[in-house]
């Protein structure tokens, strides 16, 4: 671990972050000209195929490689063998997702799913094995090649889905947009990795007995997230139809962008704690937290206040229902964030057994609140089930369960993510008395908010939380910030 300093892991960080936020602007830029040239309708449709694809991918070799990242690459034996593996894998799972795409065009009874999920599952073939050099390269914390190939595919993907709906393809310039970006996101990975893994029609039998665990864990952990993630759309779709889901889908995606940026840091967090004792890692635990909700605080309460505008004007009319889901949906992307960050230090102490049971637990809970919010509130009431329970609920049950897996103190892991919450609480209800008290332009209640953040936050950290911020930014871009009298060395090994 004597290699890994705080700059290098802070690089890594800015490197992977900086690829899929370039990855996930594109993705909002496709969803404007998309939401110029296709219905709502359209929309749903995909998310309907998005059920089973999202479910497909739980068993792509880029989930099962994932051990590779823990136990390292040093032997070869089982490096191929887990490359086997996935490549066996991706070819099953292409028949079934198939297969499956006709039950649920009858579930949904929308027969268009049927093809849209048949040719989707393409991606299978196309990526199989590719997700062995991304481990590979994640191990080997070569975070800057991994970013050079999301920039590119993400760059295809754009062209693609864009001259596909500009060209008449309609939902299917989602799929054409996929297949595009897993050929060329494939291409580059395997070569950036360099490494010559076998396939083997038999794989080592020894060397699978000693990882099934923790990928049969991994794979455990998945299948409960998408359960827990994916059974809104199902209900959504199921009971309050296309149109219904193409407003939430849009919603849950703007809201979920943030997280989805900021939670790729915890690519490099993990192969960085599973290297880490248990005391440096609570102290790297502890500044993620920190580090997320300093960042992430800020930039959903903008999005809060601005929602309202930006949305209508953005999309379009027809999409201003997304406003008031989008708001709800950010209290579940705020506190997904701390739990991706708990749920990645429980892999890296190698319990992802608990990891998988503690989401298993919340399937039989949320089932049911999703489909009482549909039933009593509509897609507005699925977001707010949302938002209580995967949100604030899920968030807090796996808070107690990695502090007391990891025998630490839960309200000091707490202290972290208060200033940051209660700070833009704060600011965004002083913004919003403001606003009615006094005619101003709402576009001001923006300026207001980060205004109100960056006030009461530097008053409740007495500055320094702010310091926090300027070290991590310096040691990412590779400078130095000038050394204390207390310090005996400006190396560290965490953050």
């Amino acid at each position: 671990m004597a290699a890994t300093t705080a700059a290098k892991i802070a690089r890594s960080s800015l490197w992977l972050t900086s690829s899929f936020l370039i990855g996930k602007l594109s993705q909002v830029l496709a969803q404007i000209v998309l939401a110029r040239l296709l219905l709502p309708e359209d929309f749903g449709v995909w998310g309907m195929v998005l059920v089973v694809t999202a479910l497909s991918n739980i068993f792509k070799d880029s989930a099962i490689s994932g051990v590779l990242i823990q136990r390292g690459i040093d032997d070869k034996t089982l490096v191929n063998a887990v490359y086997s593996l996935g490549i066996t894998v991706s070819i099953v799972v292409f028949f079934l997702q198939s297969a499956i795409g006709f039950p649920l065009a009858l579930f949904f009874d929308r027969p268009i799913v049927f093809p849209l999920t048949a040719v989707s599952a393409l991606t299978f073939l196309i990526g199989a094995g590719a997700g062995t050099h991304g481990a590979i390269l994640q191990q080997q914390m070569k975070f800057r090649q991994i970013a050079i190939a999301r920039w590119i595919s993400s760059s295809i993907k754009l062209i693609t889905i864009i001259a596909a709906a500009v060209l008449g393809a309609g939902v299917w310039s989602f799929v054409v947009a996929e297949l595009a970006f897993t050929t060329v996101s494939s291409v580059l990975r395997r070569s950036f990795s360099g490494y010559r893994c076998q396939f083997q029609l038999r794989p080592d039998a020894v060397a699978l007995r000693n990882v099934r665990r923790y990928v049969g864990s991994l794979i455990g952990i998945n299948l409960a997230v998408y359960a827990n993630t994916n059974s809104d759309n199902m209900i959504i779709g199921r009971l309050l139809g296309a149109q219904s889901l193409g407003l939430y889908n849009l919603a849950y995606q703007l809201a979920m962008m943030p997280t989805f940026v900021l939670s790729q840091v915890n690519h490099v967090s993990f192969s960085v704690m599973s290297q880490l004792s248990r005391r440096a890692l609570q102290r790297y635990v502890s500044r993620s937290v920190e580090l997320y909700a300093m960042v992430s605080a800020p930039m959903y309460g903008v999005a809060f206040v601005l929602a309202p505008l930006a949305i209508p004007w953005i999309y379009g009319p027809e999409w201003q229902p997304v406003v008031g889901l989008f708001r709800w949906v950010l209290v579940f992307a705020y506190a997904r964030g701390f739990m991706a960050i708990l749920g990645t230090t429980l892999n890296a102490i190698d319990r992802p057994e608990l990891n998988a049971f503690m989401n298993w637990v919340l399937v039989p809970i949320s089932l049911p609140a999703f489909a009482v919010g549909a039933w009593f509130g509509g897609i507005q009431g699925v977001a707010i089930s949302v938002a209580i329970v995967m949100g604030v609920g899920a968030t807090a049950w796996f808070w107690l369960a990695t502090c007391r897996a990891a025998r630490w103190d839960a309200i000091a892991l707490l202290n972290p993510l208060g200033i940051p919450t209660v700070a833009i609480a704060l600011s965004i209800a002083c913004s919003h008395w403001l606003v009615s008290a006094i005619p101003l332009p709402q576009w001001s209640q923006s300026i207001l908010v980060l205004a109100g953040y960056l006030g009461i936050a530097g008053v409740l950290s007495g500055g320094q939380m702010f310091e926090v911020f300027k070290e991590t930014l310096l040691k990412s871009l590779n400078v130095s910030s000038k050394p204390t009298p207390n310090q005996t060395s400006t190396k560290r090994t965490v953050f």
